[in-house]
């Protein structure tokens, strides 16, 4: 018997290193490519004996650490860390691939207004879930505004854009999410999150979690674009009091010349004691996390194009599309 086991660990060992070779040798002259795209463990790997921890690797090849649960791995069963700060996981992730519809497995599409047919700030579009204003082409989710007349519930609005809510919370980690905004005077993309807790109508969680208005259910702002001034980006985190539930909001905004022209990566830490938002790993605002503040309950992710409202301002009058790009969405968690 102990024969017979040596043979099957040399036989897989071999067979390991043979494969190892043949990826080594497949990627050769391919190019530069994302170090954490291309080491997702995409499907697991189909091994039994040899996998004496059960974690889905041959144990020879298992030589790192012990492994979180919920985290996505690489190719060695490793967690993937943080490009920018090793205390973070990958947990979850769209990168875009392929073309076509938006990942429904991993979005969800809010259209309905909740207030009494229109959406808050005075903003002037309604969302669909049409493939017309959000898709994937070219490795890059597009969200795109369009000036047309859209009728939803006999609420007519000239513009139609896109409204997508993550169906993955998190409570506390890291959020990356790298992007190109749009160019036009009068558009207001956004990149925040939302307690899943909020009883706002036509969300993807509902009551599952709670049924709490805003701001009590807590907001973060991790990129909101002026409508007219398009090098100011802010970061914003809106709450009510624990006690009293009184309004309360604390932000900042930073100046950036090609936020049109290039992507940049937009990002949120947020621990049990702080929350900071980032500009290309740059922290431009930061808050202590405190007893009275309600960022203890778990967030989800929207990505989004208002048209005209607070921000947004004045629409420009040739105005007839533009688009948010974005390269991916990347959720870390935390030690």
């Amino acid at each position: 018997m102990q024969q017979l086991l040596n043979m099957k660990l040399l036989r897989h060992i071999q067979i390991f290193s043979i494969c190892s070779i043949l990826i080594f040798w497949s990627n050769c002259g391919s190019g530069a490519v994302d170090p954490i795209e291309d080491n997702i463990e995409k499907t697991p790997s189909d091994l039994t004996i040899l996998d004496l921890d059960e974690d889905g690797i041959i144990d020879e090849a298992d030589s790192c650490d012990t492994t979180p649960p919920g985290a996505l791995v690489d190719a060695s069963g490793c967690r993937i860390i943080n490009e920018y700060n090793s205390n973070y996981y990958l947990v979850w992730q769209d990168e875009f691939s392929g073309e076509g519809a938006v990942d429904s497995n991993k979005w969800h599409h809010q259209t309905i207004p909740p207030n009494n047919g229109t959406w808050w700030n005075g903003e002037k579009q309604h969302y669909t879930d049409r493939i017309n204003n959000s898709y994937v082409s070219d490795g890059v989710l597009i969200i795109k505004a369009i000036k047309e007349d859209f009728e939803v519930d006999g609420s007519t609005q000239n513009y139609t854009s896109a409204r997508l809510n993550s169906k993955f919370s998190l409570k506390y980690g890291r959020i990356d999410v790298r992007a190109k905004l749009p160019r036009s005077a009068g558009t207001w993309p956004a990149i925040w999150t939302l307690g899943t807790n909020i009883n706002e109508i036509g969300n993807y969680f509902g009551s599952t979690y709670g049924d709490v208005g805003w701001p009590s259910c807590g907001e973060i702002d991790i990129m909101e674009q002026n409508g007219w001034d398009k090098t100011e980006l802010i970061g914003h985190f809106h709450w009510g009091h624990t006690s009293t539930g009184e309004y309360a909001s604390y932000g900042k905004s930073t100046l950036i010349e090609d936020a049109m022209d290039e992507f940049h990566v937009y990002s949120l830490e947020w621990t049990e004691g702080q929350l900071r938002v980032l500009l290309d790993n740059n922290v431009f605002l930061a808050m202590n996390n405190t007893a009275s503040i309600p960022y203890d309950n778990p967030h989800y992710i929207l990505l989004n194009i208002a048209m005209g409202g607070n921000l947004g301002g004045v629409i420009e009058t040739d105005f007839s599309s533009d688009s948010m790009q974005v390269d991916y969405v990347r959720v870390y968690g935390i030690d």
